[in-house]
């Protein structure tokens, strides 16, 4: 990560002080993409391990869900249930690209088809393709650099994300955050294809977890739904850690628990 970082300043570095002499000669796609590839492995690491809490909001009421989480790269993902006792031992595994759920009330496996890949995870405001990386934004965007903005918590680089045509996505175009000082995510816009503002992600509670320093608690508000957002706090979280190949089965998934 700290390779990448430094990749990353250059690239900024010397885009800045181009552009000063002549926008035509600088390479924004380059920069654009070294930024999100940097926010990528920021945020996830080329593995992970760790225990997360999510916060579902409605109008009339709230609750709370925590859970189990292990991941390598972007083909692998294990995700357990761990309370309330309701929800206890549901699980959740990912494995180069097909993904399945256990269901303990029925003691049966189901397997999650693309079809499903926006449908509420957990009747959250996340979807299974969030919780579940079906769709990479290194490698299925195309990557634009937009200009610079402020928010509340410092200058910002804007990056649009446009997917690829042979790729099936779920969001049509999607803009990202950066913190201009460290390249650290703050937000992030999703767009459907007819260029509706369907949520945004809000990126805070930013300090040092496991080997760095990153935003610990997401935010995620539907715009299209009042009163409603989930919240998704980082507890204990692990990266670059080594994670035994068991995880990442079927048997894993439906041995008792």
């Amino acid at each position: 990560m700290r390779f990448l970082l430094i990749q990353v300043t250059v690239l900024v570095t010397i885009f800045c002080n181009a552009f000063r002499v002549d926008a035509g000669q600088i390479d924004t796609t380059a920069i654009a993409r070294a930024i999100i590839t940097h926010t990528d492995s920021l945020l996830r690491g080329k593995s992970n391990h760790g225990i997360f809490r999510m916060t579902v909001v409605r109008p009339e009421w709230s609750r709370s869900m925590t859970m189990e989480s292990w991941e390598r790269g972007q083909s692998l993902s294990f995700i357990e249930m761990l309370e309330p006792p309701k929800e206890a031992g549901t699980a959740f595994l990912k494995r180069e690209g097909q993904m399945w759920s256990w269901l303990p009330d029925i003691e049966r496996t189901i397997k999650i088809p693309p079809s499903m890949m926006m449908e509420s995870w957990m009747g959250s405001d996340f979807t299974n393709d969030d919780l579940l990386h079906e769709s990479s934004i290194v490698d299925d965007y195309y990557h634009r650099y937009l200009g610079l903005d402020t928010l509340e918590a410092g200058r910002c680089y804007m990056v649009e994300l446009r997917p690829k045509p042979e790729v099936a996505v779920v969001w049509d175009r999607i803009v990202v955050w950066a913190r201009t000082e460290d390249f650290m995510p703050l937000k992030e816009d999703y767009y459907d294809e007819r260029n509706r503002l369907m949520r945004t992600m809000f990126l805070e509670d930013i300090r040092k977890l496991g080997d760095r320093v990153l935003p610990t608690r997401w935010t995620l508000v539907p715009h299209l739904k009042q009163g409603q957002k989930t919240v998704f706090d980082m507890l204990e979280v692990d990266f670059n850690v080594k994670i035994p190949d068991r995880i990442f089965t079927r048997q894993n998934l439906e041995r008792s628990r």
